[in-house]
């Protein structure tokens, strides 16, 4: 499987960090795509991580099998203002893919009415910019249709967990949980 991240400033380090090394350790592949027109981008807590492109320079999104947006200030104070990202979303959903998004950035696919008739999780204090849907706060990942939702860092490797086994299947989602705890099968 092939998954588009994507990453603005003021990400929140675990969740995309997390997410990224379960997919890569279950073989899938990644790509990293900055928002912010350069290919270091600044995490919350204030690192550098440099990823794989720009997301100007990704050739042609219909490569990818789903859209991942990680959570974090630069989700709510950034992404908003940046009009790819919601030409990736209605892309992503209009192509029947999967959009994966965790914290505050599940509120930027529900801002549109997308999760109207879904179930989905999100950051408490984010789920009244959601039009519709039922928010189910006690809940750390959510899966409804293509849609995955997590609820804060908390829940990163369950999400990207959640996502590998959409694509894999049960049985090799817990073949990889099980590697990432170190556990022998």
């Amino acid at each position: 499987m092939k998954y588009l991240m994507l990453f603005a400033d003021n990400f929140e380090d675990v969740e995309a960090i997390a997410t990224l090394d379960v997919l890569k350790r279950g073989g899938d592949m990644v790509t990293s795509a900055s928002i912010m027109g350069r290919l270091n981008v600044k995490t919350k807590c204030g690192n550098i991580l440099t990823v794989d492109t720009l997301i100007e320079d990704v050739v042609d999104i219909n490569d990818y099998d789903a859209l991942i947006i990680p959570g974090g200030p630069g989700s709510f104070k950034i992404m908003p203002n940046v009009p790819i990202v919601e030409e990736l979303i209605h892309n992503f959903i209009k192509k029947d893919k999967v959009v994966a998004s965790i914290c505050a950035a599940p509120h930027l696919i529900g801002k549109l009415g997308y999760f109207k008739d879904k179930k989905y999780t999100v950051h408490p204090g984010f789920e009244d910019k959601i039009l519709g849907g039922t928010y189910l706060r006690d809940k750390g990942v959510v899966v409804d249709g293509k849609f995955i939702t997590a609820k804060s860092m908390y829940y990163s490797i369950e999400f990207g967990l959640a996502i590998y086994g959409y694509f894999h299947g049960d049985i090799e989602k817990e073949a990889l949980r099980k590697a990432c705890m170190g556990e022998k099968e």
